[in-house]
């Protein structure tokens, strides 16, 4: 990855424009074509740096229902069942997690969306049952919305 690809990894987390030619206003600013865009872009999605681009939904503004769920699984099964978890259409995001205070047995954690509560209690027990593992559910009392960016360049912008 060069330093071209850095500050173009730094555009893409900020914003995709929306606009007719989204690559072409991306390029614009570090002097790339929409075509040496694309090719950038595809090439660092071979190479796994990206692996998609989309937009990020408040699910209650778009009619669905989320919940945080998490999971205490055997070392020897943690890859295992984390491609399990992974393949449910559901399932929005999934991490392993190590406890760093106290004595917290989930190390397995995931985030699922549904159209409603039934269909997510539904999603929560056929991943139980594939896994033989009991599944810890956390509903949203409050929501407190984060932002994650990760810094490829020392460029203040972007």
């Amino acid at each position: 990855m060069d330093e071209t690809d850095r500050k173009l990894l730094d555009r893409l987390q900020a914003s995709l424009p929306l606009v007719p030619r989204p690559f072409a206003a991306v390029g614009e600013p570090l002097g790339l074509s929409e075509d040496e865009v694309l090719e950038r872009v595809r090439a660092l999605h071979e190479r796994g740096l990206i692996r998609r681009i989309g937009p990020v939904l408040d699910p209650e503004k778009v009619g669905r229902v989320g919940l945080l769920a998490a999971m205490a699984v055997p070392a020897e099964r943690l890859e295992a069942v984390a491609v399990q978890v992974s393949d449910c259409d559901r399932v929005t995001h999934n991490y392993e997690r190590v406890a760093r205070h106290g004595t917290c047995p989930f190390n397995l954690w995931f985030t699922l969306t549904a159209g409603d509560r039934d269909e997510l209690a539904g999603a929560v027990e056929r991943l139980a049952e594939a896994t033989a593992l009991a599944i810890a559910t956390f509903p949203m009392r409050r929501k407190f919305k984060i932002g994650v960016r990760f810094s490829f360049t020392d460029d203040s912008d972007g």
